[in-house]
């Protein structure tokens, strides 16, 4: 299962995002079950609704499909739990922690981003049984 992540998908969807090219490269050799979650749904509503489109929730859900993704359903008191403790492990912002353990509590193997911050910490993350792809 890879997860991907909120700026992947924007990435993808807007041609005019520096990396579009790189998105469209990345998912086009990427083979398995590609996931998001709630969150990612809430994020992309967030950033459509920033950039003034009419109906932001059917333009993430239009994205989420253009990415081939499903979106998986975790009880996010979960998720907010084990995020509190692997919180002082991973030293990330908080949405990025939250991708992480979402991405974690879900099986995924894989996790396609390209926030640098995500990256940076690509080997603590393996220790959850989480591979980054670095692009």
């Amino acid at each position: 299962m890879i997860y991907i992540d909120t700026n992947v998908v924007i990435s993808y969807v807007d041609q005019l995002d520096q990396n579009h090219g790189k998105a469209r490269r990345l998912l086009d050799t990427l083979n398995g079950d590609r996931v998001v979650s709630e969150l990612t749904k809430v994020e992309l509503a967030s950033v459509f609704s920033r950039a003034g489109f009419e109906d932001p929730l059917a333009l993430s859900l239009y994205s989420i499909r253009k990415v081939d993704a499903r979106i998986v359903n975790v009880d996010f008191n979960r998720v907010l739990v084990k995020a509190a403790e692997i919180s002082h492990r991973l030293k990330l912002r908080t949405l990025d922690l939250l991708h992480i353990t979402l991405a974690s509590l879900i099986g995924a193997q894989k996790l396609v981003t390209f926030d640098r911050d995500i990256l940076s910490k690509s080997n603590l993350i393996s220790k959850f049984g989480i591979e980054v792809i670095k692009t």
